[in-house]
C-alpha cells in the first residue's frame, strides 16, 4: 500500500499533467519507474542509499527514462529537494492507478511460475471477459513458489490454478 504522501505526489503530477496534456508521456515514465522498482535490486538501492547524493541519484534516474517528460524531472527535483526520492516507486505505483481510474483501465495480474508471452497474455485477457472497460492491464507476476500453473487475480476475485496450490489440496485430501 503507498503511502498518504505518494499519493498526494500522484494526484498533484495528475493534475499538472493533465492541464498540460502530457499524461501519455507521464505515464510511459512512471510506468519504467514502476517496472525498475519492482525489478531491479540496484534501483531500489539507489532509492534507499544515503551515501549516493540526490544530484548523482537524479542523474541515473533520468538517465534511465529516456527522452522523459519535464515534469516528470521536475517531480525528481521536487523529491530530492524535499528528501523524499526514496517514495518515488509508490508514486509511480498511484499514478498508475489514478491514470487506469480515469481511463476505465482495469487492472488484473497473474501471477506464473515463469515470464509469459504475448500470446499466453492474448489467450488470458480473452478469458477474463468484461463488458464495462474500455481495456484491460495485465500485469504478470513472476513466483517460482508456485511451481507451475497460474494465479490470476481480477476484480477482487483469485483463480488459483498452481501445481502448489493442486498439491496441497491433494495433500488435504489424503489426511482426511
Amino acid at each position: 500500500m503507498q503511502s498518504r504522501a505518494a499519493l498526494r505526489y500522484a494526484k498533484a503530477m495528475y493534475e499538472i499533467a493533465s492541464e498540460e496534456n502530457s499524461i501519455n508521456e507521464v505515464y510511459k515514465d512512471v510506468s519504467l519507474i514502476k517496472e525498475l522498482q519492482g525489478d531491479s535490486l540496484d534501483f531500489k538501492n539507489l532509492l534507499s542509499n544515503s551515501q549516493i547524493n540526490y544530484h548523482d541519484k537524479k542523474k541515473v534516474i533520468l538517465s534511465l527514462l529516456e527522452n522523459s517528460n519535464a515534469l516528470t524531472e521536475k517531480l525528481i527535483d521536487l523529491l530530492i529537494h524535499n528528501k523524499r526520492v526514496s517514495i518515488i516507486g509508490d508514486i509511480a505505483i498511484s499514478f498508475i492507478q489514478l491514470y487506469n481510474k480515469y481511463n476505465d483501465i482495469k487492472e488484473a495480474t497473474v501471477i506464473t511460475a515463469s515470464p509469459i508471452d504475448e500470446d499466453l497474455k492474448s489467450i488470458i485477457l480473452s478469458k477474463i471477459n468484461i463488458s464495462d472497460s474500455k481495456s484491460i492491464s495485465l500485469t504478470n507476476i513472476i513466483d517460482s513458489s508456485i511451481i507451475g500453473g497460474f494465479i490470476i487475480r481480477f476484480d477482487g476475485k483469485e483463480y488459483n490454478a498452481s501445481v502448489k496450490q493442486n498439491l496441497n489440496n491433494l495433500k488435504k485430501e489424503l489426511t482426511n
